[in-house]
């Protein structure tokens, strides 16, 4: 089906009217002078409307034909990382051009609104052009320290099974220590597989079993549990309950215990021998407020905005040194979102660092 611009349909239209007008005009007995004045007259009307719809129509409309596929065509995701600052510069010169065009004098009003509409759309593809970015970003770096993470232990309990089948599996004097260093390294990795697994299962919306339970009950048992490793160096727990008899909180009680284990189990790993950990509860109108505090190593400030991404270390090695995954804080910040709270922490090094969160009554 053939496709008729508005200025070839408007031309047909105008110079059929102007047609049928002169004939009328011819049978009519009107003078041809006047004929030819009304022609001359139509002429200059049928030019001016013309400039008048290529102004506020035509051209409008090319412009946002094309602006509307130059949008299209960025909007896919590229395939290298580097290929997202190009678009994204891209696109930020069309947002560019769009602000330029809403801003031109006299503009349609119905036009204004179409570029503003185009400029919201650009605007929101920027956005998800910059977020799919810091996704990848991300996700390569999470693959990486995922296969760097792994590596450590494969290659410790290859090199321990290697020594042992060439010979020292024989010698009673080495052999249980090889047999120990490659069941520590096998321990360690089960740990970071299930920790993987528990961050994907956060990830992905996973439901909890929600109730309300006795939050002191629940803290002194954990403290009970983690008793053993603290006084192996020498360290303290205090619980110091600001709490009502019978105070309750709302969320998944084996979840909320992770949360505790790992900021606890963290605190004893960076607190010296005879340190001191001390963890309290304030009952607030709808929530409490839960502080876990030690007189540790402490952090850094530097390195504070990035503790809970997963696999950061403060001190890389002495973090590998004595254990853990590098997923604890990260696993600790997944279940406190999923039950729609926040951690903070406060830090000063060689003096102590302290976790807080809240939970709902």
């Amino acid at each position: 089906m053939n496709k008729f611009g508005l200025i070839i349909k408007y031309s047909l239209f105008f110079i059929s009217v102007s047609l049928l007008a002169g004939i009328a005009l011819y049978f009519l007995s009107f003078p041809p002078s006047f004929i030819f004045t009304t022609l001359i007259i139509l002429a200059v009307i049928y030019a001016g409307t013309i400039w008048l719809v290529n102004r506020e129509i035509i051209r409008p409309l090319k412009e946002t034909s094309f602006i509307s596929k130059e949008i299209s065509d960025h909007h896919t995701e590229p395939g290298h990382e580097e290929d997202f600052s190009e678009k994204i510069s891209e696109v930020r010169r069309i947002s560019e051009k769009l602000e330029e065009l809403v801003n031109r004098r006299f503009i349609t009003k119905e036009i204004h609104d179409i570029y503003n509409s185009l400029l919201s759309i650009n605007d929101r593809l920027i956005s998800e052009l910059n977020t799919a970015k810091i996704f990848k970003v991300n996700r390569n770096e999470f693959f990486g320290n995922v296969a760097h993470e792994l590596r450590t232990p494969i290659f410790a309990i290859q090199l321990s099974l290697e020594t042992l089948i060439d010979g020292a599996v024989h010698d009673k004097s080495v052999n249980l220590d090889f047999l120990h260093r490659a069941e520590k390294q096998t321990e360690r990795l089960k740990d970071l597989v299930n920790d993987l697994m528990t961050i994907s299962k956060y990830e992905s919306g996973v439901k909890l079993s929600k109730r309300y339970f006795s939050l002191t009950e629940h803290i002194n048992s954990i403290i009970g549990e983690l008793k053993g490793i603290a006084d192996n160096k020498k360290i303290s727990i205090e619980y110091i309950p600001e709490l009502r008899n019978g105070t309750q909180v709302f969320g998944d009680s084996e979840s909320i215990k992770q949360v505790f284990v790992n900021l606890i189990d963290n605190s004893i790993k960076y607190s010296p021998e005879n340190g001191k950990i001390i963890i309290r509860s304030k009952e607030e109108p709808k929530e409490v407020l839960i502080s876990i505090e030690d007189n540790g190593s402490g952090i850094p400030e530097k390195d504070l905005p990035r503790i809970f991404e997963r696999f950061y270390r403060v001190d890389k090695n002495r973090s590998r040194d004595r254990g853990g995954t590098g997923l604890g804080l990260s696993i600790v910040k997944h279940i406190l979102e999923v039950h729609e709270s926040k951690i903070n922490v406060e830090s000063i090094v060689d003096e102590g660092t302290t976790f807080t969160f809240s939970l709902k009554k």
